[in-house]
């Protein structure tokens, strides 16, 4: 049995890539950048240690760490399964995004999670609008001198909002409220009398969000299935947990991935074939 690692020549500090036949004692190597011969001796039971690193010598005073690679379990594969699983409950949600937004948002409620809400009020020439009154669900309030308008504690899901001011024709919309993310709203009145059509919520922005999410969702996937960059499988697994999906679904098994990638961290490959002696 031969062991293939890694070792850097006294001399000239150049890394060497070479085989250490299994059970030597004593192995003489030439580095291939200046010819210096020097001699790598592992400890008898180097092989057979059940720590991740160990220590050899080469030449005399010198030492050096050895790396062993440790046995590889089945860790990232089970979280790539459930990376799959939060992809296709995420695909479904993306088809049925407000029944089951709505749905999912519901069970937040029920929790007592609230969400926030920021709208900003302008005219048609993007001026801000102070003192517009604004009504959320029975809850009132004002814009500031910047046209803004924040407020936390909301119920979550498809709320109503009302916009008013003087001189300019009201508004009523639909607003998504999530608990986690709170995109400021711009909302344009026009100058007049009277009440402008209401506007409907549309699904599809939240959607093409959620789609964005599923792409990272896929590549953390890959990632897992491959054991490679590490760095994406956790990025990857960490936003998945943003794609709630019916029930929560796809976050509860996106942090079971993550919490499973981060144990498993050393069966991903850095780049670096080999151990190091």
């Amino acid at each position: 049995m031969v062991e293939k690692g890694r070792t850097i020549c006294p001399s000239c500090k150049k890394e060497i890539i070479l085989d250490l036949p299994d059970k030597v004692k004593k192995l003489e190597v030439v580095c291939p950048n200046c010819s210096n011969r020097f001699l790598i001796k592992p400890k008898s039971d180097d092989l057979k240690s059940k720590d991740e690193c160990f220590w050899i010598e080469h030449g005399e005073p010198r030492k050096t760490i050895l790396s062993g690679l440790k046995p590889k379990t089945k860790k990232p594969k089970i979280a790539g399964l459930l990376l799959i699983c939060v992809l296709i409950v995420g695909l479904v949600t993306v088809v049925f995004s407000e029944s089951f937004i709505v749905t999912s948002l519901d069970i937040g409620n029920s929790a007592g999670i609230t969400g926030s809400i920021m709208i900003k009020v302008t005219d048609i020439s993007n001026n801000s609008i102070e003192n517009a009154a604004i009504q959320i669900n029975g809850i009132d309030g004002l814009t500031d001198k910047n046209g803004i308008f924040n407020i936390d504690n909301i119920k979550l899901g498809i709320q109503t909002v009302e916009i008013s001011s003087s001189g300019y024709k009201s508004q009523t919309f639909k607003k998504l409220v999530t608990p986690i993310f709170n995109f400021e709203t711009i909302i344009k009145l026009k100058e007049g009398d009277g009440h402008e059509e209401k506007v409907e919520y549309n699904s599809l922005a939240c959607s093409l969000v959620l789609i964005i999410f599923l792409i990272f969702t896929a590549l953390a996937t890959l990632a897992c299935l491959k054991r490679k960059n590490l760095d994406i499988a956790l990025f990857g697994s960490f936003i998945s947990i943003f794609t709630f999906g019916f029930f929560f679904i796809g976050s509860i098994l996106s942090i079971i991935a993550f919490i499973i990638i981060c144990k498993s961290m050393e069966e991903f490959e850095d780049g670096k074939k080999g151990k190091i002696f």
